[in-house]
């Protein structure tokens, strides 16, 4: 899909999920303090922000089965307990916070869908992208943007586009679209960590074969390596597949100062890799782009960050880096990416 793009704001949703918490776990609401400021520093009239309204349940019935739903409801009844090693908690607040950042993910992409906005930025939590259908996990208990897909399949686009930029695999989108042909999911992610899948021969099943593309990074790669990944796979993969819609699953772990991993990517490179990617959408499916947000666990560079992908999706220039890189050499990563370009017929 080709033209003119909307002249509309950005539409962002912001779902703290305060109440869904426990002390001293990584994954809190603290990390969301410098959000409103961060989205407030955009330029007047450049971004909006929608209420966000709890998913109901027949659009969490897409992906996420009824028996999960009752299963997830009755284990948040009994919190606060931990559900999986990684661990994933949940509380009694828990299941509506879920709800709540669903329906925030489906209201961002409502806007993107029937263009009253250029784009579409969901910043909400608990994150989604480890969860399976049937199955919490890595801090995530529903998978925001599978939802995402299933509801803008649903509207009547045929072929999405998900790239998972996050230090983990995402374990869940992957599985939930491994056999679907229309979606083509690629995934950029630290190897050897939570939660030990996304290897490069993970290439999808059945008619899905070739839609799913893993990209396992050694530590210490940052921006050099991400912008080849971007010109050498994420671009004539793009290209090829033909998008409807574009879905940026977007974590800040990937970020050099992150607490959890070892990846070094900078706030200019995440500004460099969205800009591309909302260029791309522009090009293949008329700007419809959504980015919903997954991990990142060091407030400042969240926000940062945050900032600086919402000025691509608002198709503002990018700013000065606050932050700065983190000072290791880059492994050589081209016999990898030769690899998943050989994989998949680039």
């Amino acid at each position: 899909m080709t033209g003119e793009l909307p002249a509309s704001p950005l539409a962002y949703a912001l779902v703290l999920s305060r109440e869904h918490t426990l002390e001293g776990h990584p994954e809190h609401p603290e990390r969301f303090a410098r959000l409103e400021r961060a989205m407030a520093s955009l330029p007047a009239g450049a971004a909006r922000r929608i209420e966000p309204r709890p998913a109901p349940e027949q659009a969490l019935l897409a992906v996420h089965p009824e028996r999960y739903l009752r299963a997830l409801e009755a284990a948040c009844t009994q919190g606060p307990a931990y559900v999986d090693y990684a661990p994933t908690y949940v509380t009694p607040d828990s299941y509506t916070s879920a709800c709540r950042a669903a329906g925030g993910t489906l209201n961002a992409l409502d806007e993107v869908l029937s263009g009253r906005s250029r784009g579409g930025l969901a910043l909400v939590r608990p994150p989604g992208h480890h969860a399976t259908a049937t199955r919490a996990m890595g801090f995530c208990l529903l998978n925001n943007t599978a939802l995402a897909a299933r509801a803008a399949q649903r509207a009547g686009l045929q072929r999405i586009l998900i790239i998972d930029v996050d230090l983990h695999h995402g374990n869940g989108t992957q599985a939930i679209f491994e056999a679907d042909p229309e979606v083509l999911y690629i995934s950029t992610h630290q190897r050897g960590i939570y939660p030990g899948s996304g290897a490069l021969e993970e290439t999808g099943v059945g008619e899905g074969a070739g839609a799913t593309v893993n990209i396992p990074l050694p530590p210490h790669c940052g921006d050099e390596t991400f912008a080849r990944i971007t010109d050498q796979i994420l671009v004539p993969l793009a290209h090829r597949f033909g998008p409807d819609l574009l879905l940026l699953s977007i974590g800040f772990d990937s970020h050099w100062r992150d607490p959890l991993g070892q990846l070094q990517l900078t706030c200019a490179g995440y500004s460099r890799l969205a800009s591309t990617l909302v260029g791309l959408a522009d090009e293949l499916c008329g700007g419809q782009v959504l980015a919903v947000l997954e991990g990142g666990y060091d407030a400042e560079v969240l926000a940062a960050g945050v900032e600086s992908v919402a000025c691509a999706l608002a198709r503002l220039p990018s700013r000065p880096d606050p932050l700065g890189g983190g000072g290791y050499t880059e492994p050589d990563t081209a016999s990898l990416l030769e690899r998943v370009r050989e994989s998949h017929g680039l």
